[in-house]
């Protein structure tokens, strides 16, 4: 089994996955990437990092158990093992609250709490019998803010936040710790959705007055996810500019 620590990530083709996985590759991870759909923007990075580590590409739909534990079950066949969860698959779908269709509201709560809480089910099995682990759930600054027409966004991860400081409880007696990763808008991800006034009414909120640079989540995540970031555990990391503090 290689000493090189293997990194789950989920959610690898958004914006903010595509982003990131140069910066894990760079900083000695092997990569297990997970996608749903959009392969197509995976692959052009896929070429320019495996000359320099390991990666592989896993597809799954995260709301279903069965495929999750296929996906879980594939990464420790290709990699032996899981050092690192990245719970970074979500989605949004804005509506006010009276507009909000039932199957959207349970489509966004399925993606973005119950399906890190099925990764977790499935890789923690693995991190235990190591005795080692990080875990990292993504989260955002409206879990905290508000913001009209995100209720059931911002009720995901808020609930994302509560499962991580319970997990992080469980856990903690062998050597895993299980953190929030909790930013703003950046200049990658769901902020591309907007169009530029919604942009410009956005960042004029932001004490920064700028959305923030992904380079500022990477550096969160390879803080959290590091094996000398031992006493952090349990906590929210936030990154957003000054939007939240």
């Amino acid at each position: 089994m290689s000493d090189e620590k293997v990194l789950l990530l989920t959610g690898a083709s958004g914006g903010v996955g595509r982003a990131i996985i140069k910066g894990l590759s760079d900083a000695g991870y092997q990569l297990a990437l997970h996608y749903h759909d959009h392969f197509e923007e995976l692959t052009a990075l896929l070429d320019e990092i495996k000359p320099r580590t390991k990666v592989a590409l896993f597809q799954a739909d995260l709301r279903k158990e069965d495929e999750v534990r296929e996906m879980v079950r594939s990464v420790v066949t290709a990699f032996g093992k899981v050092d690192v969860l990245v719970n970074n698959a979500g989605t949004s779908l804005s509506a006010i609250t009276w507009k909000q269709s039932l199957d959207d509201w349970n489509n966004i709560i399925s993606l973005n709490l119950t399906a890190p809480f099925l990764v977790c089910k499935y890789v923690l099995p693995i991190m235990r019998s190591l005795e080692y682990g990080r875990i990292i759930n993504v989260s955002s600054v409206v879990a905290h803010i508000g913001m009209p027409g995100t209720t059931a966004y911002a009720a995901s991860k808020a609930g994302l936040e509560g499962f991580t400081r319970s997990l992080a409880k469980e856990v903690v007696g062998k050597k895993i710790t299980a953190n929030v990763l909790a930013y703003g808008y950046m200049d990658a991800g769901m902020i591309d959705v907007l169009n530029e006034e919604m942009k410009a009414i956005v960042r004029s909120m932001i004490p920064a007055n700028t959305f923030g640079p992904t380079d500022d989540i990477l550096s969160a995540l390879l803080y959290l996810a590091d094996e000398k970031t031992t006493y952090a555990t349990g906590q929210t990391l936030h990154v957003n500019g000054g939007l939240y503090m």
